[in-house]
C-alpha cells in the first residue's frame, strides 16, 4: 500500500519589519506558527486568483455564447420533447 508524504519545501522571505511585527502579533493572537499562518494566507491568495482567473473566463465564454450564431442555433429547440 502507497505511504502518504507530507512533503514540505523551506522557502525564505525578506519582509519590511513593520508586516513581521503585525505577522508576529497575528500568529499570537490566533496561537498557530508563522508557517502555519503563511499557509493559510497563500492558501486563501491562490483560491482568490484562480475564482479571478476562472471569472475572466466565464466571461469569456458568455460573451462567445452571445455573440456566436452557431452556439445558439438549436436553443429554439430547448424544452421541446423528443419522444
Amino acid at each position: 500500500m502507497p505511504t502518504l508524504h507530507n512533503e514540505t519545501d523551506r522557502v525564505t522571505v525578506s519582509l519590511p519589519h513593520s508586516l513581521a511585527q503585525d505577522i508576529d502579533a497575528l500568529r499570537t493572537s490566533l496561537n498557530i506558527s508563522r508557517s502555519e499562518l503563511f499557509k493559510v494566507a497563500l492558501e486563501q491568495f491562490l483560491a482568490r486568483q484562480r475564482r479571478a482567473q476562472l471569472q475572466v473566463v466565464v466571461a469569456e465564454m458568455a460573451e462567445e455564447y452571445r455573440t456566436n450564431r452557431e452556439l445558439t442555433a438549436l436553443t429554439s429547440l430547448d424544452g421541446e420533447d423528443f419522444v
